[in-house]
Order: structure tokens, then sequence, then C-alpha cells
């Protein structure tokens, strides 16, 4: 349950994230090792799981840095949040009017909310127009990168108990774009009309009946995800 943040997208493909409250089990990183073997599994045997990857945990494996760009659907709230600071005024940005430090503010399953430095000395960095874009970039880092950073490892490594070592797994995942790793795991999201039609039992009705017609013929009419939701 608290392994990985799961949302619906189209109703079938779910998006991977690590959870960072995953540690309150304390077999998490084992389960993490686990998730990455079954994942690995799939790719071997061509099996599609239903799952894609998001942006962020993906750059994470292929061992490259993460960017502010990289984390608009992982976190859209944080992403608005750091790119009205990147674009605020500089006059009002300077006059300390927010009262932000180097610093960032966890709290892990209601409990009591923790202070971390996100560079030495932190807590006593105010953030201004001339260190702002430093400031995200730290944040990201340890939003994404340093806070989850052995959930990463342990799913990095069951994945390459199957398939490579982990300086091959780097090359693996840096030869594929997002997009075509992710039609490897979880499918292509394309849906055949005629396919549909094919199967469909009309129970007493016929394929030629004006009814089944006019239906054929709304459904048609409808956007992808319109008619995924209705099947």
């Amino acid at each position: 349950k608290f392994l990985f943040s799961f949302c619906i997208f189209f109703f079938l493909i779910i998006y991977c994230e690590y959870h960072t409250a995953s540690g309150v089990d304390p077999l998490h990183l084992e389960y993490f090792s686990f998730a990455g073997r079954v994942i690995a599994l799939a790719l071997m045997h061509k099996v599609q799981v239903g799952v894609v990857f998001d942006r962020v945990f993906f750059l994470q494996l292929a061992g490259r840095s993460i960017t502010l760009e990289d984390v608009r659907d992982a976190d859209p709230v944080l992403y608005k949040g750091c790119k009205q600071l990147l674009e605020m005024d500089e006059a009002f940005l300077d006059s300390d009017a927010l009262g932000l430090t180097f610093t960032r503010d966890i709290e892990m399953l209601g409990s009591k909310t923790t202070v971390v430095e996100l560079c030495p000395g932190g807590k006593n960095i105010i953030v201004d127009s001339r260190n702002r874009e430093e400031y995200v970039n730290l944040l990201i880092k340890h939003c994404f990168v340093t806070s989850i950073s052995e959930q990463i490892a342990c799913f990095a490594q069951g994945f390459s108990d199957f398939l490579s070592n982990s300086k091959d797994q780097q090359f693996f995942f840096n030869s594929l774009d997002l997009e075509d790793f992710d039609r490897m795991l979880g499918g292509n999201n394309v849906l055949s009309v005629n396919e549909w039609k094919e199967h469909t039992d009309y129970d007493g009705y016929k394929s030629k009946d004006r009814q089944i017609c006019w239906f054929w013929k709304v459904k048609c009419s409808y956007y992808f995800d319109s008619q995924l939701m209705f099947l």
C-alpha cells in the first residue's frame, strides 16, 4: 500500500511512483527489490502488466539527472509552486515576504513535521532572486532523489537480478524513450472500434439494425478516453 503512489490514467494504465512513506513497513526495501524483479520478469517474458513508469522514476533508473520539467506529472503542485517562484517579481522575493529558506518540511503519515536542510546551513540561507534557481534545483533533488535513494536502489537491484548488472541496466534504460518502455510494459493505448464490433454480442439485435448502427456511429464520434471509459 505504501510502496508506490498511484493515479488512474484512462482507467487502465497506472502510473508507478515511489512512495516516500514506505519506511513505515520494516520490510519495505525488500518489497522494492521484489517489485523490480517482477517488472524485469514481465519484460523478459513479454508480459504486459498494465503499468507505466513515471518519468522521474524512469530517469533515475537510467542514471540521469532530474529537472523541474521532469516532475510536472509526478507532483503538479510542487511544479506549479516552483514555476511561480522562478517567475516571481525580484523586488517582492528579495523583500523576504515568503519567508523561505533552504529547507524542506516533511510530514510522514500525519506525524510531527520534520525540517530538513537542503544544503549545509540551509535554515540560515534566505531564498532571494539570486539563489532561487539553486533552491528549486536542491528542492527537486531532495524530493525525488535524496529522500528515496534507498527505495530506488533496491528496485534497481531487483531489476538487475534478472536482466543485467547495474551498468548494463543504465544502458538499457538510456537506449529507450519513456514512451517506448511504457509500450513494452503497459501496452499500446489504442482501441480498435472494428475489433470491438467483432467481439460484441447484440443479444437479440443484428449488426445491421438501425439502433446498432446509431450506437456505433455515436461511439466512433467519441474521443479515445470516452470510448475507454464506456468500455
